[in-house]
């Protein structure tokens, strides 16, 4: 009797609540929807981000896999994944390998589906210093590598498929555009939920995301000390929810501080999901001014609670926002504030984003997302269990 269909996710590469939130969506999405498969996530022991996957509500198909600690340093992993992930790869009967970050491992013995969603590489605005350039140099060619060799290769949107085959002057083989996505309870509220009156809303800017200098949370908190300088602004805030490197979290302290807007700036780091989804629906404004998004989840997100959305008009933001957003120029002080302004206090305004952002929430579903995968893994895991049933009627 031929064994289960074996899928591994290799999520090792998952460093940020971005990141996160796709495996999560991918690996029970997939198992809920291929039940007779064996779903495995590959993730690192001693990582308390990869730890946060014990809490959540699997299908019973679905099984975590775990790397040792020591594997965590990049050099470190990388030889775990070329040598002792290879061989459980094997000894595990695998049909395919899923890999979260564009790449292939040299020697794979099963399929690759290779899904990027990576344009940080390709940006510079997002690097600080010499070593992120080395280290997205190494990204760059590992991309490339991955485009030549996966069996499929995946796109979080059009603009990232665009701006890497444009650089390198290739395209796959086999590739294909997979939209990030929201939960099906997500969806249902934007369609059927009343949101909190514009009037009610706390004057309050949230932004949810990693804390970095290329999600340019600077740039946000230069605006609130301009605004807050404004008849009936005063008593504006800003709070930051995610996870950030200690210096970049003081950096930001700092420069609120020396703007005179320290106590109106709250950086709350991770907090729980319930902690984000108050902040989003109770907030005058959601705005992400990053410089380096290939799709842009909290900003859809928040637009499930009918909160008013201001974004950056650079990467993936105008492809997946649309009209539903103020789209503002990349570090722009200027129009951020303008934009900032006429949000907070123009009640058309906002109503119209409100409006808008609901209507467009609904466009982007994981279940959608991972249909559209499975046409490309059934292939794959078709022909593995081929494979594996005729080496056993020749053994």
């Amino acid at each position: 009797m031929p064994d289960s269909p074996h899928l591994v996710i290799n999520g090792l590469s998952i460093g940020s609540g971005g990141g996160y939130t796709v495996a999560r969506e991918l690996f029970r999405g997939i198992g809920a929807a291929r039940p007779a498969w064996r779903i495995t996530l590959e993730l690192l022991k001693g990582y308390p981000l990869h730890h946060e996957f014990e809490g959540e509500d699997l299908p019973a198909n679905c099984t975590l896999h775990w790397a040792p600690e020591a594997a965590r340093p990049r050099m470190a992993r990388l030889r775990y994944e070329r040598g002792e992930f290879l061989r459980w790869l094997a000894q595990s009967k695998a049909g395919a390998v899923m890999m979260l970050n564009g790449q292939t491992i040299p020697g794979c013995p099963v399929p690759v589906f290779s899904h990027n969603q990576d344009p940080w590489p390709y940006r510079p605005e997002a690097w600080n210093g010499w070593k992120e350039r080395a280290i997205a140099f190494v990204k760059r060619r590992e991309h490339k590598r991955g485009m030549r060799g996966a069996a499929v290769y995946g796109w979080t949107s059009s603009y990232l498929r665009e701006l890497i085959c444009a650089h390198h002057g290739i395209r796959p083989r086999v590739d294909d555009v997979f939209y990030n996505g929201l939960p099906e309870s997500w969806i249902e509220r934007a369609r059927t939920a009343t949101p909190v009156p514009i009037d009610d809303r706390v004057k309050t800017l949230v932004t949810v995301s990693n804390v970095s200098v290329y999600k340019r949370q600077d740039l946000v908190i230069r605006a609130l000390a301009k605004l807050r300088k404004r008849p009936g602004l005063e008593d504006l805030r800003y709070c930051i929810l995610g996870h950030g490197d200690a210096p970049e979290i003081e950096r930001l302290r700092s420069l609120a501080a020396s703007l005179g807007v320290r106590d109106a700036v709250d950086l709350e780091g991770r907090v729980p999901q319930a902690r984000v989804e108050e902040a989003m629906a109770t907030s005058r404004a959601f705005v992400l001014m990053s410089v380096c998004e290939s799709f842009g989840i909290p900003a859809i997100e928040a637009m499930t609670f009918g909160t008013p959305v201001v974004v950056s008009d650079c990467c993936a933001h105008p492809e997946v926002c649309a009209d539903a957003a103020a789209l503002v120029r990349e570090d722009d002080l200027a129009h951020l504030v303008e934009s900032l302004a006429r949000v907070v206090t123009d009640d058309a305004e906002s109503e119209t984003l409100s409006r808008k952002g609901l209507a467009r929430a609904q466009a982007f579903k994981w279940s959608t997302t991972v249909e559209k995968m499975l046409t490309h893994l059934d292939p794959l895991l078709e022909r593995a269990g081929a494979t594996t049933a005729a080496t056993s009627a020749v053994a």
